[in-house]
């Protein structure tokens, strides 16, 4: 045991020969990994130790040319339908940029418009005229009708403050969200 330490400590000293150290393997694979220092004989060898065969010139049989593709002449028979060239298929129109939408899109739409322009009163004009005068009717300022309470018109429940008081309901705000992803997702898929 005192050998291969004493052995180990003269590598490191740098006092022992190439031929000293190819006796042993373990010294040999020491000696690679701390100097790369490469002896032969050493067995086993790994694969990061084997030197690469030597590469052979390559003589060239011609002289070098620029060409990248070589052109031989009359091997293959030609085919004599490919002279004529071949018809087309008929190609699908191209979609123009106008796209046809959904009726449903527009009902959608004209539902929208009417939502918003009850919000801020503007159809009292049309609709308010049979409010019974002794309840709280257009005619009072309460311009806006009630989204729940339509069957209600010729009352004071059927009519509340327009937006431009500050007022608005939660049916209201309900009809726009849903009439606005409504249109939203029919215009994606058209």
């Amino acid at each position: 045991m005192s050998s291969s330490r004493d052995r180990l400590k003269q590598l490191l000293d740098g006092d022992l020969s190439p031929e000293d150290i190819a006796e042993d393997p373990a010294l040999v694979a020491l000696a690679d990994r701390l100097y790369g220092i490469k002896i032969a004989p050493a067995r086993p060898k790994k694969a990061r130790d084997m030197v690469d065969a030597p590469v052979n010139e390559i003589t060239e049989v011609a002289p070098p040319t620029n060409m990248l593709i070589e052109v031989i002449g009359d091997i293959a028979p030609a085919d004599p339908g490919l002279e004529t060239p071949m018809p087309l298929p008929p190609l699908a129109p191209i979609p123009s940029g106008k796209r046809n939408m959904s009726p449903l899109v527009y009902a959608l739409g004209a539902g929208l418009l009417f939502v918003i322009a009850n919000l801020f009163g503007l159809l009292q004009a049309v609709l308010g005229g049979n409010c019974q005068p002794s309840d709280l009717c257009p005619a009072d300022g309460y311009t806006r009708m009630n989204l729940m309470d339509l069957h209600n018109l010729d009352t004071g429940m059927g009519w509340s403050l327009p937006l431009q008081d500050g007022v608005y309901g939660i049916p209201d705000v309900v009809a726009i969200l849903v009439l606005t992803v409504g249109i939203l997702v029919l215009m994606r898929r058209s």
